[in-house]
C-alpha cells in the first residue's frame, strides 16, 4: 500500500505542477531582430516569471531571446552645431567659429577630425556679437588623432559652462599644417519615460469606513497581475491625504493558519501633484487602498488606473515565418549567447506581437508539437516504470530470502 501511495503522489505531482500556455507571434514583416512586447496576459500566465517563456520556430527549435525592461533611462543624442566660419590667419592660427549652442548644462564639445599623427595646441573663447571675445580655454593639447580602424576620429574637448552665442576655437599651426575638422557637436541628454500598460482587467469598488474615517478602495481581477503604478483623478480642489496599499496574506500561528493584511506601499494624495504613484511591484489579483480622511469629507475620485511597466523580449526573426510561444512553469531560465550582445540592439527595432494566447489542458498538451520524449509525461512515466520494476525485484528477493 505504501508503494502504491508513493507512486500515486509522484504521478499527481508530474501532471499537476505545470501550467502551460501556447501563443503565436505575428506581424513579422522583415528579417532581423524584433522587439516583442510581453502583454499583461502573457505575464499573468507566466506568473511574472519569463524563465518559463520560449519561442519556437517552424521546426520546433528554440529561438534565442533576451529580456528588455523598459526602465527610465537617459538617452544621449548627438547635436551638431553650425560652423559659421573657417579661416587661417597670417600668424599661423586656424580659426573655427561655431553657433547654435546650448551649453548651460554641458561642458564637452566633440570634434570629428580626419586622421593625423600630429598634436595640436588650441584655445577657446566666447562672444555674443563676434567682435568682443572672452577667454574660456587656453593652450590645451589635442593629441592621439589617429584611428587605426577608420579614416577619422572623434575627440572630446572640455569647456566651462557658458551661455555665449558664439564660440571660437583657435588651433596653433606654427609647428605643423592645419588639421581637417569635419564637424563639431555635443551630446544632449534626453530622458525616456517608462512605457506603461493600463490594466483594464482590474475593477475597483469604493466604500466608506465612517467609524475609522477611511475610504476603502478594493481592486479585483480575474487573474494575478504585476502591478507597478497607480494613478488617481480627483475632483476635490484642495486636499492632502495619506494612503496605504494592502494585500491579503496567510501566516502560520502555532498549529493554525490565519489571514492578515500586509501593507506593501504608502503614498500621499495631494492636490498639487500628478497623483501618479510607483508601487512596490507586487503580483496579486486582489488588493485594497485605504485613504485616511481624518476629519475631512471623502475625496471625490473620478477615475483610478492600475498600471504595469512594459517589458519586451528581443529575438532574431524571419519574415512571414510562423513562430510559437510556449509558457511552461516546469521550465527553467534559458542560457542564450544573445544575452551578451544587448548593446548592439537599436532602440527603434521593428515590433512583433504575441497573439492567440490559450491555456492548454491535458489533452491539448498531448497534442503539442514537442516530441513525446521531450515532454514531462515521458520522463515521469519512465521514472514510475523504473520504480515499479525496482519494487518488483525487491519484493521478489525478500520472498526468496524468506524461503531460504
Amino acid at each position: 500500500m505504501k508503494i502504491k501511495f508513493v507512486l500515486y503522489c509522484l504521478f499527481a505531482f508530474a501532471f499537476g505542477f505545470s501550467q502551460t500556455h501556447k501563443a503565436t507571434i505575428s506581424d513579422v514583416k522583415k528579417d532581423g531582430f524584433h522587439n516583442i512586447t510581453i502583454s499583461p496576459e502573457v505575464r499573468s500566465a507566466s506568473k511574472d516569471n519569463l524563465d518559463c517563456f520560449r519561442i519556437l520556430d517552424k521546426s520546433k527549435k528554440e529561438v534565442p531571446y533576451v529580456v528588455v525592461e523598459n526602465l527610465n533611462r537617459i538617452a544621449l543624442h548627438f547635436k551638431k552645431v553650425t560652423i559659421v566660419n573657417k579661416s587661417t590667419s597670417k600668424d599661423s592660427i586656424s580659426r573655427i567659429i561655431i553657433t547654435d549652442l546650448d551649453l548651460k548644462n554641458n561642458t564637452e564639445l566633440i570634434l570629428h577630425i580626419a586622421n593625423s599623427n600630429i598634436d595640436k595646441t588650441y584655445s577657446i573663447s566666447g562672444s555674443n556679437n563676434q567682435k568682443d571675445w572672452y577667454g574660456l580655454v587656453s593652450n590645451q593639447i589635442l593629441s592621439d588623432l589617429n584611428n587605426e580602424k577608420e579614416t577619422s576620429v572623434r575627440k572630446t574637448i572640455l569647456i566651462p559652462k557658458n551661455n555665449y552665442k558664439f564660440l571660437r576655437i583657435d588651433f596653433n599651426d606654427k609647428k605643423s599644417l592645419p588639421i581637417n575638422v569635419f564637424d563639431i557637436g555635443y551630446y544632449k541628454d534626453k530622458e525616456s519615460a517608462v512605457e506603461t500598460t493600463y490594466l483594464k482587467e482590474f475593477k475597483y469598488k469604493i466604500s466608506e469606513d465612517k467609524k475609522n474615517k477611511k475610504t476603502i478602495i478594493t481592486f479585483s481581477s480575474e487573474n494575478f497581475q504585476r502591478v507597478d503604478k497607480i494613478s488617481f483623478d480627483v475632483k476635490t480642489k484642495l486636499f492632502s491625504r495619506n494612503a496605504s496599499v494592502f494585500v491579503n496574506k496567510k501566516r502560520k500561528v502555532k498549529k493554525r493558519t490565519e489571514n492578515f493584511k500586509q501593507e506593501i506601499s504608502n503614498f500621499n494624495l495631494a492636490s498639487n501633484t500628478s497623483n501618479l504613484f510607483h508601487l512596490n511591484n507586487f503580483f496579486e489579483k486582489v488588493f485594497t487602498i485605504e485613504i485616511d480622511n481624518k476629519d475631512n469629507q471623502p475625496l471625490e475620485i473620478s477615475n483610478i488606473k492600475v498600471l504595469q511597466n512594459a517589458i519586451s523580449v528581443v529575438a532574431d526573426l524571419k519574415a512571414n515565418e510562423k513562430y510559437d510561444v510556449i509558457i511552461d512553469t516546469t521550465l527553467t531560465q534559458p542560457q542564450y549567447d544573445l544575452a551578451n550582445f544587448t548593446q548592439k540592439f537599436n532602440s527603434d527595432l521593428p515590433l512583433a506581437t504575441i497573439t492567440n494566447l490559450q491555456k492548454l489542458d491535458k489533452k491539448t498538451k498531448e497534442d503539442t508539437d514537442k516530441a513525446f520524449w521531450q515532454q514531462p509525461v515521458f520522463l515521469w512515466s519512465s521514472i514510475l516504470i523504473a520504480l515499479g520494476l525496482l519494487a518488483y525485484f525487491v519484493f521478489s528477493m525478500l520472498k526468496d530470502v524468506e524461503k531460504n
